[in-house]
C-alpha cells in the first residue's frame, strides 16, 4: 500500500454522467489486484475532508498507470473533475482492500454490473483475457448513456449483452445468463451494483455448484479499518445463516462470497 502524489495523465468526460482519470502510479498499479480500490482526495484540500474510495476501472498493460471511472454525484467528485486536470496531481492511497478470484481451472465466467458498479469488472476481465477464459458480459444501466466498459468486453471478442431502464420492458439484464447457465457449464460468476441483480447470480451459481462473488459499494471512510464505518453482517458459513459478524468492506471487502452477504 502507498500513499503518492500521482501525476495526472488525463482527466475527461467517459460517457453519460461518467468521467474517467488517469494517473501515473507504478507502485500502485503493479500491486493491484482486480476488484481492489483506491483512496482519492483533493491535494492540500480539507473539501471533502474524507478521501473517496474507487474501483480501479483499468491498469495500463506496463503497469505504470492506473484509471478510475467515476460518477458526478457531489462535491468530491465534482472538485476531481475540476481541480485534477491534466498534468496536475492525484493524493491517491492503494491499492486497498480484497479483489477478486479467478478459480484456477475456470474455462468460462460470468460477470453482471450495473450502473457505476461496472466499473469494478474490467480488470477482472482483463485478467480473465490473459488466462484464456471466456468471459460473457450482462451490463445494465438507467440509460444508454450511462453504460461503461462496453467497449472493453468488445475488444475481446467477448459475448456482451446491454440493458437499460429505458427499453427494458420488465425484463432483466441476467435473462440471457439464466438461458445461457442451463446450457453452458460457468465456472464462476461475478456481480456489482445491484441487490437484485445479486439474488439471481448467487441462484444460478449454486445451481451450477460454482462460486459467485459480489464486489459490495459501502462508504467509506479511511479505507483501512479503523474507523468501523463501513461494515456490514457477514455470515461466517454458508450452511450457518445464524452465525454471522459485523466486519469492515474496505478490510474484508470489498469483494465477498455472495454467500457471505446475501441474507434473505
Amino acid at each position: 500500500m502507498e500513499q503518492i502524489l500521482a501525476p495526472v495523465v488525463f482527466n475527461r468526460h467517459l460517457t453519460g454522467d461518467y468521467w474517467l482519470i488517469e494517473i501515473e502510479a507504478p507502485d500502485i498499479a503493479a500491486a493491484l489486484e482486480p476488484g481492489q480500490f483506491v483512496n482519492i482526495r483533493i491535494e492540500n484540500s480539507l473539501a471533502p475532508y474524507l478521501r473517496r474510495p474507487f474501483s480501479v476501472y483499468r491498469v495500463s498493460p506496463d503497469k505504470r498507470r492506473l484509471q478510475v471511472a467515476y460518477k458526478i454525484v457531489g462535491e468530491g467528485t465534482r472538485l476531481m473533475r475540476d481541480t485534477m486536470p491534466t498534468g496536475g496531481r492525484c493524493d491517491v492511497i492503494g491499492p486497498l482492500g480484497k479483489g477478486f478470484s479467478l478459480p484456477s481451472s475456470a474455462k468460462r465466467i460470468a460477470v453482471v454490473g450495473r450502473g457505476i458498479g461496472i466499473a469494478a469488472l474490467p480488470t477482472l476481465v482483463d485478467a480473465a483475457a490473459k488466462r484464456g477464459i471466456e468471459v460473457h458480459a450482462y451490463l445494465s444501466a438507467r440509460t444508454r448513456d450511462n453504460l461503461v466498459a462496453e467497449d472493453i468486453f468488445a475488444e475481446y471478442g467477448f459475448s456482451v449483452h446491454t440493458h437499460t431502464d429505458q427499453d427494458s420492458g420488465g425484463a432483466l439484464v441476467t435473462d440471457p445468463l439464466v438461458e445461457l447457465s442451463q446450457a453452458e457449464k460457468i465456472d464462476a460468476f461475478y456481480v456489482c451494483g445491484s441487490n437484485r441483480l445479486a439474488r439471481v447470480v448467487h441462484r444460478l451459481a449454486a445451481a451450477q455448484g460454482a462460486p459467485a462473488q459480489i464486489a459490495m459499494e459501502q462508504h467509506m471512510a479511511c479505507g483501512f479499518g479503523d474507523c468501523h464505518g463501513c461494515v456490514i453482517n457477514v455470515k461466517l458459513g454458508p450452511d450457518a445463516p445464524e452465525e454471522t459478524a459485523w466486519k469492515e468492506v474496505c478490510h474484508y471487502g470489498p469483494v465477498f462470497n455472495t454467500w457471505e452477504v446475501l441474507h434473505a
